[in-house]
């Protein structure tokens, strides 16, 4: 490529010229082309391996006779693009060049010239190539080309490193893509190269030891790697870990990497361009999902910028300096000081943004933004830094928000005012909309509609909070643009009042943001989900009637069938979750606080971004989470951790804490208070409570002897927690048997009087232990653990376990499948790395989206215990065939029909997936199984219903209803004769035809498992094979051979064999079969041919139908002609005994003495007089040599880049 003209001082320092002429040099660099083992290549390696600037290969310089000075005009990172750039130059300047009297002038003119070209290049490129530099396109080129990456491999980021290799480090470089970590060195002839899929990480961390210094530790199964010497550890760290964490949802939830191509195209001003989009793409999504977690977003939030600025707080007419967030649709605050001043403005709610008038005594008016919003309420953003730039991309923002939207995306919004918490009011058409298509959806909260006895303390005080809360509202607002400031913990520390609760988990959570731009959703989700028959389903109605049974809500088929409707349309909603038991526990305390639709989007937030992970089918999440607790034990509990350990009590003491909420433990009244905290603060909450319940009873515990005394000691602590009261008082009801009440104002309100308390378990339980205040957990919580653990900690410790706990399920799966596996000639090893190998493939295709995501949900959302890891599909078995088998080792894709059949043959279900014990036993059969085994299934994969004779060309119909027939009629003769009965005897062609078509699949499963038994059952007898099926047979014989050893004596064979094959089912055309055949009880069998074979003008018709390739030597034709008039065969062969018909197990039809066919053992006995073709058969597979092969590059599919020229 063409570059800005510069001066080369020293032009031959490492170059060799390859081409000149009187104005320009052609250089190539040492280390590069042909001759890399000379000691200057060696060093010239050397040094651009460990130095961080490495020039391009080549390069062409400009100077003039007599100037000593060089300009480099062109550069490339291959010989083919420098070559036409030299071209360019010959043809194009050169002859001008000659015109000039003045060397001065020809330098300023090739100067000139050069800089237009390159000016043309940049406003001609695209722009995602324009985003990256020079630098970039010659590490990513040299990546693939090291590492023979296919061009879908994209390279994120890369960094100078070393790796300790024993007790000295190699200086190279540390290539990091989406789906690999590679690193190369290259030190005086000493070649280390390194290559470690992301997948394959089971520990990432950094470690500053004195063997390691300063170093990043990356482990997996094989051993660990150590890097240190980095320029810019964390960044690299950050990179890798993100990396990692993306690989390790791929095992998850096998999801493919979509760059974010809006970064291209962004209005911002702040954000530095990387050398990479990617990179830029990475530390985006890292800041976005930060902001997100930060301020409770939606999923699909992008941060798109952020800026300097001062919020002015009207309630302590103060500014407050920090951060202004911009988004899609939120504009955020965030003060530098934590927890002084929070503020969300969603775009939705902004009736204008304008600049602020300019103060006459100062000049802050002249750097503020207004905005007003649709309720009159307004907020003062002041110092900021450019304001013309933010007012143009508030403006760009609000446009889109203000587009026009659907009913059902706009129908309502939640906003704010200083006074009330309003729900905007929709149109008419909205209104129509809304919920009257399903009237059977609560709009309020069950504990309205089932009311209970009040403890006269417990009024008092949710009295004294709604007061608190209201005189809140009214000095800091109320809704989603609510001020957060410290005086919000504190109430929220105190308790929410019954009444908010629902206004409160919905602003904290941000689930009102979703309830606002999903408006109607839920009810379309219930109208869809209640009568869908699913597993799903069916799980949540076994456990409706386990969910809170203390309460009388959820005795009753008004409060279950709520229940139900939220659980089955967050099924509907989220078929990769489902359900998970402890999800029916959260979902009916929010239902008793919160409407129906309302407590669906707090569920929602729970399991999608609160606890990301948690209620899918392994509980990842909970699992994760329960080890980042044990860590956290371990640091802050020392004693305690190390007792649990002797009572193998680590692990399982908090994993249902977690997953409930608490509410599994203590009593719903109680864990609510936790559940405040929860909403507001997020997950290090449910760690500040854990860890102060085990501090608090951290000296009982330690003087517990056995596990059972241990969890008998926290179950009766948790228990016991209260929210009022000292003793325990008995009302002398069942209060789970309360009626519904359905109008709330005639319910009188039963109170206790005050200072009378109830029993701690739920206001509605009679009796029990009491152990402490919940209010006194809450607040030891904070007091001890909440300036010690920041979310930021939580979440990197949650990276370091996740890591290990996916591996682990990870090597579980793998058990599992080689545990399905039956004996075959493979030794454990051969298949654990087949297993490792075939499922690396499959997950850097779907990293790269070669597999689609529904493709890849479908898989890997199949229940049973690690099923989802043994399923591979077509494309998959493909390629581990053609890598793996020696049938399809050769590469030629006319063998992609062979290799269809032989799928469809495994496909037990015809669902479009095999299982990985089917692949085991493929290879197996085509590399190590015996002769005679491998020709029986070569011959059955060429009968009907894999081999369809309308069109023997495409095998792979599967929905043809012709196959089905004609395989009924080939093994079951009865279900043919009925098929064509009912067909003769039908009214109409149209019934006919849909019967057919609803027993066409049936039948074709059924002649398949006929076929596959008859395949893998040595002896056992085969369908006789017509002259259609037996040309389309050798044909596949032909493409089995091509570039395979001894190939042209193999396609001789193959001549001879096809030739005699074919005047055999010619002679049992014309004598039938049975007559030719004697039997013979020693282990060989005569065939006698008593006519003369001598081919007819039509037999070398068929013989060039059997040989399709032009290449193929003519003469071998004319071998035929040697053939006598009787041909005696002595045939060594496995089947002493050809069965009759009479002997078949499956029903053949009667065939008429004038039909071309041939036999199974006529097939096996023409094989085996070839010499060639046996070897062929009989020689066994090292499967563990072809892995290697394949290893080293970790990929099964040939996509690999070319080498360069050099």
């Amino acid at each position: 490529m063409w570059v800005k003209p510069e001066e080369i001082l020293v032009p031959g320092a490492f170059w060799n010229a390859e081409q000149t002429n009187k104005y320009f040099i052609l250089q190539q660099r040492h280390g590069h082309g042909k001759n890399k083992t000379n000691i200057t290549s060696i060093l010239v390696r050397t040094l651009d391996t460990v130095l961080d600037t490495k020039p391009p290969p080549y390069r062409i310089l400009h100077q003039t006779p007599n100037s000593e000075v060089y300009y480099l005009v062109a550069c490339s990172l291959t010989q083919k693009e420098i070559l036409q750039d030299w071209d360019w130059i010959a043809k194009n300047l050169m002859h001008t060049l000659f015109n000039f009297d003045n060397e001065d002038q020809v330098t300023e003119f090739v100067k000139c010239k050069i800089e237009s070209l390159v000016a043309d290049f940049k406003r001609s490129k695209d722009s995602s190539e324009d985003s990256e530099s020079q630098t970039f396109r010659l590490y990513s080129y040299r990546f693939h080309r090291i590492f023979d990456m296919p061009e879908q491999e994209k390279l994120v980021n890369f960094y100078s490193c070393s790796y300790w290799k024993g007790s000295l480090p190699r200086q190279g470089w540390l290539y990091l893509s989406v789906t690999h970590l590679c690193f190369y060195s290259y030190i005086i002839g000493k070649e280390t190269k390194i290559q470690i899929r992301w997948t394959d990480v089971t520990e990432l961390e950094t470690i500053n030891s004195f063997v390691f210094p300063d170093s990043i530790q990356v482990c997996t199964r094989q051993g660990q790697f150590n890097f240190s010497m980095f320029v810019r550890k964390s960044d690299t760290f950050n990179l890798m870990t993100q990396l990692a964490n993306l690989a390790m949802k791929q095992l998850m939830d096998e999801e493919s990497f979509r760059e974010d191509t809006d970064l291209l195209y962004k209005l911002s001003k702040n954000v530095p361009k990387k050398a990479s989009v990617l990179k830029r793409d990475m530390d985006a999504r890292a800041q976005s999902e930060a902001f997100r977690s930060t301020f409770r977003l939606p999923a699909d939030e992008k941060l798109d910028g952020l800026t300097q600025c001062a919020l002015w707080t009207p309630y302590n007419k103060r500014q407050s300096k920090g951060i202004l967030y911009l988004s899609n649709n939120y504009v955020c605050f965030k003060s530098k000081v934590p927890r002084l001043v929070d503020l969300i403005i969603p775009l939705r709610e902004v009736q204008v943004i304008e600049k602020a008038s300019t103060d006459t005594q100062s000049h802050a008016g002249e750097k503020s933004i207004l905005f007003t919003m649709k309720h009159k309420a307004s907020f003062l953003f002041t110092q900021v830094e450019d304001r013309e730039f933010l007012s143009q991309k508030l403006s760009e923002l609000l446009g889109r928000t203000s587009a026009p939207k659907s009913p059902l995306e706009d129908a309502s919004s939640l906003c704010s005012s200083s006074n009330s918490f309003i729900l905007l009011e929709s149109g008419d058409d909205d209104k129509h909309h809304k919920r009257n298509q399903c009237d059977g959806i609560l709009h309020q909260p069950l504990m309205e509609l089932y009311a209970l006895p009040v403890h006269g303390d417990i009024l008092e005080t949710e009295t004294e909070k709604e007061k608190e809360w209201t005189k809140h509202f009214e000095e800091f607002g109320r809704g989603m643009t609510i001020y957060r400031t410290t005086d919000t913990t504190q109430l929220i520390l105190r308790g929410v009042p019954d009444k908010l609760r629902s206004e409160i988990w919905l602003i904290y959570s941000g689930a009102s943001n979703e309830l606002a731009n999903h408006a109607g959703h839920y009810a379309d989700l219930v109208e869809a989900a209640v009568l869908k028959k699913c597993q799903s389903n069916e799980e949540i109605e076994r456990d409706l009637h386990r969910s809170l049974p203390e309460h009388p809500a959820f005795h009753d088929e008004l409060g279950l069938n709520a229940l139900r409707r939220v659980l089955c349309s967050y099924a509907c909603r989220n078929p990769h979750i489902g359900y998970c038991q402890a999800m029916n526990m959260v979902a009916s305390v929010l239902l008793l606080y919160c409407s129906e639709e309302e407590a669906f989007w707090l569920l929602v937030g729970i399991c999608e971004r609160l606890l990301p992970d948690y209620y899918n089918r392994k509980v990842v999440g909970a699992m994760v989470d329960q080890n980042v607790m044990d860590e956290l034990m371990e640091k802050h509990l020392p004693k305690l951790h190390a007792h649990l350990v002797k009572l193998n009590m680590i692990g399982m003491i908090c994993l249902s804490w977690f997953l409930t909420l608490f509410l599994s433990v203590m009593s719903y009244d109680c864990a609510v208070w936790i559940m405040d905290c929860f909403f507001f603060e997020g997950a290090k909450v449910i760690f500040q409570v854990a860890l102060t319940i085990l501090e608090l009873n951290e000296e009982a515990l330690l003087k517990c002897q056995d596990e059972g005394e241990a969890m008998q000691l926290l179950s009766e602590y948790l228990n016991g927690i209260y929210v009022i009261g000292d003793s325990v008082l008995d009302i002398g009801e069942d209060l789970s048997k309360s009626p519904p009440f359905n109008n709330l104002n005639s319910f009188p309100l039963q109170t206790i009087p005050t200072g009378a308390p109830v029993g701690p378990k739920s206001r509605m339980e009679r009796s029990h232990k009491k152990s402490v205040l919940i209010s006194t957990i809450i607040f030891e919580s904070y007091r001890r653990f909440d300036t010690i653990l920041q979310s930021t900690d939580i979440s990197t410790l949650r990276l370091k376990h996740r890591l290990k706990v996916i591996q682990t399920l990870e090597d579980a799966a793998m058990r599992n499948a080689l545990r399905s596996v039956p004996q075959t000639n493979f030794s454990q090893m051969e298949i654990q790395e087949l297993f490792l190998l075939v499922r690396g493939d499959h997950l850097w295709q779907v990293a790269c989206g070669a597999v689609s995501d529904e493709k890849a949900v479908s898989t890997a959302g199949t229940s049973g215990n690690g099923h989802q890891y043994q399923l591979i599909d077509l494309e998959q078995f493909r390629s581990a065939f053609m890598a793996f088998s020696p049938w399809g080792n050769n590469g030629n894709p006319n063998l992609h029909p062979l290799i269809h059949r032989i799928f469809m043959l495994f496909d037990d279900d015809c669902d479009g997936y095999i299982k990985f014990c089917d692949l085991v036993q493929i290879l197996a059969i085509t590399g190590c199984g015996d002769v005679t085994y491998r020709l029986r299934l070569f011959y059955c994969l060429h009968l009907p219903p894999l081999l369809n004779t309308t069109d023997v060309s495409t095998p792979a119909e599967d929905n043809s209803t012709e196959i089905a027939t004609e395989a009924s009629e080939f093994f079951n003769i009865e279900s043919a004769l009925e098929v064509l009965e009912n067909s003769s005897s039908s009214s109409t062609p149209t019934k006919m035809s849909m019967d057919l078509e609803i027993n066409s699949k049936q039948q074709r499963q059924d002649s398949l498992t006929k076929l596959r038994e008859a395949a893998s059952m040595e002896g056992s007898p085969l369908p006789q094979m017509d002259q259609t099926h037996f040309i389309s047979m050798w044909k596949s014989f032909y493409d089995v051979f091509i570039q395979q050893k001894n190939e042209q004596n193999a396609y001789h064979s193959i001549v001879r064999v096809g030739t005699l094959l074919f005047k055999l089912g010619d002679v049992g055309s014309r004598t039938g079969v049975s007559k030719i055949i004697n039997k013979s009880s020693n282990s060989s069998t005569t065939l006698t041919l008593p006519i003369n074979l001598i081919p007819t003008p039509n037999d070398q018709e068929t013989l060039s139908i059997l040989c399709p390739y032009d290449d193929f030597p003519t003469v071998l034709a004319n071998q035929t002609n040697q053939i006598t008039e009787c041909v005696n065969l002595q045939v060594r062969s496995k089947s002493p005994e050809v069965p009759t018909r009479d002997k078949l197990d499956l029903k053949l039809p009667l065939e008429s003495d004038d039909e071309w066919h041939i036999t199974f053992e006529q097939f096996v006995a023409s094989v085996l007089t070839e010499e060639p073709l046996v070897e062929f058969f009989e020689a066994k597979t090292n499967l563990m040599i072809s892995i290697e092969k394949h290893k080293a590059k970790g990929l099964l599919r040939q996509t690999s880049l070319s080498s360069s020229p050099d």
